[in-house]
């Protein structure tokens, strides 16, 4: 299912028809974004400023100075290796999460090494190569936890921000390794919300004009206070000034599991949903308050089925909560504890139900 493209002769035979993520290995056909490696280049849009005649923007440069910002991080900032499936290195960035020696990065970047057991080094901003250990992965979101010793000289970890509070526009800072280039540094906006049906059942990535190339992966996305909001992932090979990143606070909600347990315990219903346009929400009988998902299967003796929940159904709120995309719909059930009672609000056949559902633990 998964393409790897492992040479840059076979990146050039295949841009115009596959889409790259941007770390160490792709991301299946289906899914337009892959994940970068550092022999894969992308294009850069730069980002443009605009103005309204009532509301002229400030110029950024007047207020905030980037190369003060990038002074406090890029020292927590650092370059992942790690053998690859067909020998080769595999390389990604990283960034110090814990002064005492955890490197958040992506799975992806690491996932080869995962594997056949092979060897994880981290090169910190002074040149040290450092063994990493991995204290936890979560392949559903593709973030990992590596942990290294500093020794007597440690790195200084990152703030994290609040990516909830972002909105389109704010500006935003990418530091990674593109292409062996380490500590590179690209600045933009962030172009989008909220973005689903990229990589997986949990998509909620941050979109960003901010160049992120082949080898970012895993790095941080950091806003004007020099906090992290978002962690590098995905980049668009056949478009310009499309990049990715995972929000910050999904790292948040799993990072104490990735710490204590190495992996993430996750609810489910046993169903399956995807996002539905405007269109299909009028022809349904829906008015613009009323978002959902539509229910595109459900699984015998599994939750969702014990409730009465049907295909076609439209799941409108979990508890209080409005549905607004089939990502943040798994995530609300996948964050809710393993046999807790939940209320779902359905939309069938022109009426309004609600139903109760125990959830079980996602195997």
């Amino acid at each position: 299912m998964t393409l790897f493209i492992r040479s840059t002769l076979c990146f050039f035979l295949c841009l115009s028809f596959n889409p790259v993520l941007a770390g160490a290995t792709p991301v299946p056909q289906k899914a337009k974004p892959q994940r970068a490696s550092h022999t894969q280049p992308t294009g850069k849009k730069p980002a443009t400023e605009s103005a309204t005649p009532n509301k002229p923007i400030t110029n950024l440069a007047a207020t905030v100075s980037v190369a003060d910002i990038v002074d406090k991080i890029d020292q927590s900032v650092v370059n992942v290796q790690s053998a690859a499936e067909d020998g080769s290195v595999s390389i990604g960035s990283g960034f110090c999460f814990d002064a005492n020696g955890q490197i958040i990065t992506n799975f992806h970047v690491i996932r080869d090494a995962f594997k056949n057991r092979g060897p994880i080094t981290v090169v910190t901003p002074d040149g040290r190569t450092l063994n990493a250990s991995l204290r936890g992965f979560d392949e559903a979101t593709d973030l990992a936890l590596l942990e290294v010793d500093f020794g007597k000289t440690p790195i200084q970890a990152l703030p994290l921000g609040d990516s909830d509070a972002l909105r389109v526009g704010d500006w935003v800072i990418a530091i990674g390794s593109p292409f062996e280039l380490d500590h590179t540094v690209t600045l933009g906006i962030i172009s989008g919300k909220g973005r689903t049906g990229l990589d997986g059942e949990y998509d909620d990535f941050l979109q960003t004009d901010a160049a992120i190339n082949f080898g970012n992966s895993g790095g941080p996305l950091v806003n004007m206070k020099g906090e992290v909001v978002g962690i590098n992932t995905l980049v668009l090979v056949r478009a310009q000034g499309l990049g990715f990143a995972i929000p910050v606070n999904m790292l948040k909600d799993i990072a104490p599991q990735l710490r204590d347990q190495g992996f993430v315990r996750r609810s489910t219903l046993g169903l399956e949903a995807r996002d539905i346009s405007a269109i299909i929400r009028r022809e349904m009988g829906l008015d613009t308050k009323r978002r959902g998902v539509l229910v595109t299967k459900v699984e015998r003796d599994q939750p969702g089925d014990s409730a009465g929940i049907r295909r076609e159904d439209i799941i409108l709120a979990v508890g209080d909560t409005p549905v607004t995309s089939s990502g943040q719909f798994n995530r609300l059930i996948a964050r809710t504890q393993p046999g807790t009672n939940v209320s779902i609000r359905i939309w069938r056949e022109d009426r309004e139900y609600v139903v109760s559902a125990r959830l079980i633990e996602k195997k």
